[in-house]
């Protein structure tokens, strides 16, 4: 910093150095004298935040982190949790939070049909997302449960883009749902002109997600296309679902509930689905790019 003559320190990712320092300062022990004042960044996951007590080690950051608030070594710090960010811990008033919107970007105005024609999807059929790394965690495995003794003849096709862990038994079960014509993967890197017409080729996006913390970019890239989501009644993205009308809830890890919400998904009036697309249109607006820039820019711009 001093060989650079920079004013401020700001990190894309606080949580990468947040927990040792948030422990350090429990003991007393500070960062450099040179950065007080000049640390800014983005904190993705401030778990403590959420729980101050609970569990044990948050109590430590807790106290850490109130420390260096107390301080001054903050200057600026930016919370995806506008929930959090509207209900402020007055152990940290010394410090400003700002709220940042989780933002996407691209061309999501594809046509549908144009877009399943890209990809090789039916045109018939009603197409579940289930996008980015395919992991236990992120519930991949409860959509083909929820899809597994589905009829060839069913209107339900899942389309499944992104890294699939190497789980050798979920792969053999996606393979089976394709050799039924039920879906499609793309188990690979997946470019950003893709991303694009994965989404605009869709009809629900499904985010299954176990116990998941924090904000999700797919939630924001399924509002940027106006397709509904189907999301597990828990956490932030189920507080944002719900909040701004942008679909269906169900039981976090309930496979039956997953296969009710898909199928009145399926069965929506259209009046329902106009309603969804348009309260989508609407949330993406305060998550785009602009709306981004405007909210990272505020402070500095405030001045």
């Amino acid at each position: 910093m001093l060989e650079s003559h920079a004013r401020d320190v700001f990190l894309s990712s606080l949580d990468e150095v947040a927990s040792n320092c948030l422990r350090y300062a429990c003991m007393g022990i500070y960062p450099p004298r040179v950065l007080r004042g000049r640390l800014s960044g983005v904190y993705l996951r401030p778990r403590f935040l959420y729980n101050l007590f609970l569990p044990f080690g948050n109590i430590i950051k807790t106290i850490g982190f109130r420390r260096l608030c107390r301080h001054g070594w903050f200057k600026y710090i930016y919370l995806l949790d506008e929930y959090l960010f509207k209900t402020p811990h007055s152990d940290f008033h010394d410090t400003t939070f700002y709220f940042l919107p989780d933002p996407w970007a691209g061309d999501f105005s594809h046509e549908k049909i144009a877009a399943r024609k890209a990809l090789e999807i039916p045109e018939d059929k009603f197409v579940f997302l289930s996008y980015g790394i395919g992991d236990r965690r992120k519930g991949l495995h409860l959509i083909v449960d929820a899809m597994e003794n589905l009829s060839h003849e069913s209107p339900f096709f899942l389309l499944c883009a992104g890294r699939i862990t190497k789980n050798r038994k979920i792969i053999k079960r996606l393979e089976q749902l394709k050799g039924r014509g039920l879906a499609i993967t793309l188990n690979r890197y997946v470019s950003d002109a893709e991303e694009e017409l994965c989404f605009c080729a869709s009809d629900a996006v499904i985010l299954p997600y176990i116990k998941h913390f924090g904000s999700s970019g797919v939630l924001s890239r399924a509002a940027a296309s106006g397709t509904m989501s189907i999301v597990s009644d828990e956490g932030l993205i189920a507080k944002r679902t719900r909040d701004h009308n942008l679909g269906l809830l169900f039981q976090s890890g309930n496979v039956k509930a997953l296969k009710k919400s898909m199928e009145i998904a399926v069965n929506l009036p259209e009046d329902h689905k106009d309603q969804f697309r348009k309260s989508a249109f609407n949330y993406a607006g305060s998550c785009s790019r602009k709306a981004f820039t405007k909210a990272l820019l505020l402070p500095y711009l405030a001045k």
